[in-house]
């Protein structure tokens, strides 16, 4: 089977300010999480009255809101998970994603109307689990990010609910983010959405009996290292997963800040519109990823999906994060006297630094700054530190959800 059909583009969002910039940066659908039994519950997130606020803002743009309930669930929070349902129950959400199979009765018992996707979490890597998660009454499944592409078309063409999968974003160690490590080395778990990356951490072999001598974990050509990851990036091959029919590609990272948020929405959502007019080609894949890598994240692969036999799992000598661009600030209003843009700043930059600002829609643009006033007192400044407010004369018009940077 092959179809044209443009898939949803569904992006993370870690509070309501965020929820916005991704919806106008061109999200289809928007996932969120509450105070309680989602996970990434360490900070952010949404209360109710925000969840609501953001859920109107949402379909007023005539965008989807899915909510995370995807924890595991023990026996003696099963009652505050039932009382957490019924207090969602008169919220307008357009899906529940859950990982549960206790969480999924309590909903067709509590809210029968509700949509429920499956998450990734729950590890479904053929098309029995798929039938057997629509029997439970799921909606759509987000597959495992483990299965192949060729096992993805077979489950799609025996499928007959939704298939969502990720295609961007951080991967994890363990299997389909079901891991131990974090709760063991630092009393956090991952599986209750408290994970503290321990995967990420730095690590050394120490010699028993000589406490002070330590050697740094290497990769040599029969080992790797012992944890690690890159980010997966599938932006390359959406045009088969268009083919395969597949309906939702999701973005990880529910921790991520508006300005990688709002980035990576407009690279896949520029993406889709490409492939919708015909035109994804070699050069725009191209383009499309050197935006891409203007946000902090680790290299790139192309996962289990499609990396096959070229060892990109396991070969992770000298992979770590990159970063050739620093967020530094975001609009909050303009001032006609300075006759310029006024800037909320989040990381430092000076006078004669080189912008280079993302806006909804639009290519980014580079702005050379040669004046920096304060807006408090409309004194000059050589240096724009974080938490300061400052005009700059000569940037106008510029969209109220432009992203500003700096390259390293």
């Amino acid at each position: 089977m092959v179809s044209n059909k443009i898939p949803e583009l569904m992006v993370p969002a870690n509070n309501l300010k965020i929820l916005k910039y991704a919806i106008n940066y061109g999200a289809d659908a928007v996932y969120v999480g509450g105070k309680k039994f989602n996970l990434r519950s360490i900070r952010g997130n949404f209360s109710l009255d925000e969840l609501v606020e953001g859920v109107k803002y949402a379909h007023n743009k005539g965008v989807k809101v899915y909510f995370t309930l995807n924890s595991c669930i023990h026996e003696n929070e099963t009652d505050d998970l039932r009382d957490y349902i019924k207090d969602l129950k008169s919220i307008d959400l357009d899906g529940i994603i859950v990982a549960d199979l206790g969480a999924i009765e309590l909903i067709r018992e509590i809210i029968p109307e509700a949509r429920i996707h499956i998450s990734t979490q729950a590890s479904i890597t053929n098309h029995h689990g798929v039938k057997i998660a629509e029997k439970l009454g799921a909606s759509r499944v987000n597959l495992a990010r483990e299965i192949s592409f060729d096992d993805l078309k077979v489950i799609k063409n025996k499928s007959e609910v939704e298939i969502e999968v990720f295609v961007h974003g951080a991967l994890c160690i363990s299997y389909s983010g079901r891991c131990m490590l974090s709760k063991y080395m630092a009393g956090r778990d991952a599986n209750k959405g408290e994970c503290a990356h321990s995967c990420r951490w730095n690590y050394f072999l120490m010699e028993e009996q000589r406490s002070n001598l330590f050697f740094q974990i290497q990769q040599d050509k029969s080992g790797t290292y012992i944890y690690n990851s890159r980010d997966l990036c599938l932006l390359p091959e959406l045009n088969k997963l268009i083919g395969a029919g597949i309906d939702s590609i999701k973005i990880e990272g529910r921790m991520k800040t508006e300005s990688y948020v709002s980035l990576v929405t407009w690279v896949y959502r520029m993406a889709l519109d490409y492939i919708a007019e015909g035109s994804f080609t070699g050069d725009k894949i191209d383009y499309l990823i050197h935006e891409l890598d203007k946000a902090s994240h680790r290299n790139f692969t192309k996962g289990f999906m499609f990396s096959a036999g070229n060892n990109e799992l396991i070969d992770n000598e000298n992979v770590g994060y990159i970063k050739k661009y620093t967020f530094v600030g975001t609009v909050v209003g303009g001032r006609e006297e300075y006759g310029g843009t006024v800037i909320g700043v989040r990381n430092q930059f000076n006078k004669g630094s080189i912008l280079d600002i993302l806006q909804p829609r639009r290519k980014p643009q580079e702005y050379r700054v040669d004046k920096i006033i304060m807006a408090s007192n409309g004194e000059e400044a050589d240096v724009a530190n974080p938490n300061d407010i400052v005009v700059i004369p000569g940037i106008v018009c510029l969209d109220p959800y432009s992203i500003l940077r700096i390259k390293k």
